[in-house]
C-alpha cells in the first residue's frame, strides 16, 4: 500500500481514515503531513501530530468545520490526527516569493473578509480567548533577554496589548493564525487552514500577516510597505488601519516573548516591531 521510499503510516490511521494509498510525506514542526488517497474522499491531507495531541490547534478544527469556505474542508478528526481537503497549492507565501506580493496581499484580505461574513453568528465552545492567548506577553515567565532600546520597544508593545485587550471591539470567533503560509490554492480557489480557534476582536485576525511571508524580510520590514498594507488591509477588511497596526505590534511582541531563551537582543523581528510602532502612530 505504501510507497517503498516512505516510512510506513501507522496501521490504525490507515483503518481509521480508510486510506487506500500514501502519495507523499512532508515533515513540519510538530507534525507530519501525509498526502493520501481515501475510499470516501479521494485525495486528502492527513495531518499527524507527533506529540500525540493537537496542542493549540485543537480548537481550530471546529472553527474550520463550521465554515462554508474559503477554508479547507475537515473530513474527520481523531485525537492526534485530522483528515482534511488536499490543497495542491501554491500558498500565498509561494506566490509572494515568486514576485506576486501584491496579488498575495490582496488575496489574503479577501479570504479573511469572506471568512468573516460567517463568523459573527458562530457559537463555538472551547475557543481560546485573546486575553489567554497573550498570557506570555502580559506576564512573561522569565525576563526577556533585552536591554536598552529593545527593552523599551517590547514594553511599549506590552502596554499597547493591555489597552487593546481591555477594550476589544466586535468580538467573535477567529482563525487566529491567518497569514500567507496558511492559505493555499485548492480546486475551488484559495483556502485557509491550520486555524488556532480563538475568540476576540475581529481586527486581530490580520495581525500576524505583517510578519509574513517568510524569506521576504527585506521587503516586509519596509516602512512604506507596512503603511501600504495597513491601508489596503484596513479598507478590504473594514477595520481601522491604525488599530490593525496596533494589534500587529502586540502580536509581533508576543512572538518575540514566545522565543525567550534566544538572544532576543539581535532578533530581526525587533526591527519589524519598531517600525510597526512608528507606523501606527502616524495613522
Amino acid at each position: 500500500m505504501n510507497h517503498p521510499a516512505l516510512p510506513a503510516l501507522p496501521a490504525e490511521l490507515i483503518s481509521t481514515f480508510q486510506i487506500t494509498r500514501v502519495l507523499s510525506l512532508q515533515e513540519v514542526p510538530r507534525a507530519q503531513i501525509w498526502h493520501v488517497e481515501t475510499q470516501r474522499h479521494g485525495q486528502a491531507a492527513l495531518k499527524l501530530y507527533t506529540a500525540g495531541h493537537m496542542g493549540n490547534e485543537a480548537s481550530g478544527f471546529p472553527f474550520l468545520a463550521a465554515l462554508q469556505g474559503p477554508v479547507a474542508q475537515i473530513y474527520q478528526v481523531a485525537q492526534n490526527a485530522v483528515l482534511m481537503e488536499w490543497l495542491p497549492g501554491p500558498s500565498l507565501g509561494d506566490i509572494a516569493r515568486n514576485g506576486g506580493r501584491a496579488e498575495a496581499d490582496t488575496a489574503l484580505t479577501q479570504v479573511a473578509a469572506n471568512i468573516h461574513t460567517q463568523t459573527k453568528a458562530l457559537k463555538l465552545p472551547g475557543l481560546t480567548p485573546l486575553a489567554a492567548w497573550f498570557k506570555a506577553l502580559r506576564a512573561p515567565a522569565t525576563d526577556p533577554n533585552l536591554t536598552g532600546q529593545a527593552r523599551r520597544t517590547v514594553q511599549q508593545a506590552q502596554r499597547l496589548a493591555e489597552a487593546l485587550l481591555a477594550n476589544q471591539e466586535d468580538i467573535r470567533p477567529l482563525h487566529g493564525d491567518l497569514h500567507h503560509e496558511n492559505i493555499r490554492q485548492g480546486t475551488g480557489g484559495y483556502c485557509a487552514f491550520d486555524a488556532k480557534g480563538l475568540i476576540g476582536e475581529r481586527c486581530y485576525e490580520l495581525a500576524n500577516a505583517f510578519r509574513h511571508p517568510k524569506s521576504l524580510e527585506q521587503d516586509i520590514y519596509s516602512a512604506d510597505l507596512i503603511a501600504r498594507r495597513a491601508g489596503l488591509w484596513g479598507q478590504v477588511f473594514d477595520v481601522s488601519p491604525k488599530r490593525l497596526l496596533q494589534w500587529s505590534c502586540a502580536k509581533t511582541a508576543l512572538s518575540l516573548v514566545w522565543r525567550q531563551g534566544a538572544d532576543l537582543q539581535h532578533d530581526p523581528e525587533l526591527i519589524l516591531l519598531e517600525r510597526l510602532l512608528v507606523q501606527h502612530s502616524r495613522f
